[in-house]
């Protein structure tokens, strides 16, 4: 949905149907399907991975896993410090495609090696065996511009730091130096969303720490709702449960 800053201090783990809006971050996120069909959008492009297909996304790669009936996968970020000549490749050169098929079953292995970061030594060499074996049957193009530098990601950047502000399509064509009609296409196609729609779940996931430090009744003018009415439906949408569920449900955590 936004830059996932979180994802560039640790590494990530996670086993079931990853479900997330476009966002990008720093680091390099593999996705290993398990089972089932798993659609995946880079940069705009649509991928359809089946099991014992491997997707990855190099770092500022703009990405979106919509929801799947039948699918599970192993997704892991590698934070940037482990996979340093990899992302310096991709700062140079964009791959033709980013879905790898695991012939043997030893990227799985490496893939159930990432979820625990404590051997650091061996967290990046299972890491990087993954990405090296993606770079071995890869083709690699080099590219005119650096992917941190594309329109998309100067989009998301900016909703990123202005999502507290009065923003419409309007303000954001004009931002960027199209029309209305163009940018509302472009950006629909990308991001997988409508425009009021990303920037509301900006909003609600920026709540968050918001909820930490301040009471309920005034985030939702802190990031960027006009009324706390259209806070609570978009925090429900994106979230299933209230604010105050939320909290409770957290707190609840934290004593166990």
């Amino acid at each position: 949905m936004f830059f996932e800053i979180e994802r560039d201090k640790k590494a990530f783990y996670l086993m079931t149907d990853n479900i997330c809006g476009a966002h990008f971050h720093r680091s390099t996120e593999i996705m290993y399907v398990l089972s089932g069909e798993k659609h995946a959008y880079i940069d705009g492009a649509e991928y359809v991975l089946h099991g014992g297909e491997v997707l990855v996304c190099p770092p500022y790669s703009l990405h979106c896993f919509p929801p799947s009936e039948d699918s599970e996968q192993i997704v892991a970020t590698v934070p940037s410090e482990y996979c340093g000549r990899f992302a310096m490749m991709c700062g140079a050169y964009r791959p033709e495609t980013y879905v790898v098929k695991d012939e043997d079953g030893t990227l799985l292995k490496c893939m159930y090696r990432l979820e625990n970061i404590t051997n650091e030594i061996f967290f990046e060499g299972a890491a990087n065996f993954i990405l090296g074996y993606f770079s071995e049957n890869v083709k690699f193009m080099p590219v005119s511009i650096k992917r941190e530098n594309s329109p998309l990601l100067k989009i998301a950047e900016y909703i990123d730091v202005n999502y507290d502000k009065p923003l419409s399509l309007k303000h954001l064509s004009n931002e960027f130096g199209y029309s209305p009609n163009y940018f509302s296409t472009f950006f629909k196609k990308n991001f997988r969303a409508g425009i009021t729609e990303y920037i509301n779940s900006v909003r609600v996931v920026k709540s968050l720490a918001l909820l930490e430090t301040h009471q309920i009744s005034s985030v939702y003018y802190l990031c960027g709702f006009s009324c706390p009415q259209q806070y609570f439906l978009n925090f429900k949408k994106t979230f299933g449960i209230s604010p105050k569920q939320y909290l409770k449900r957290k707190n609840s955590i934290k004593t166990r």
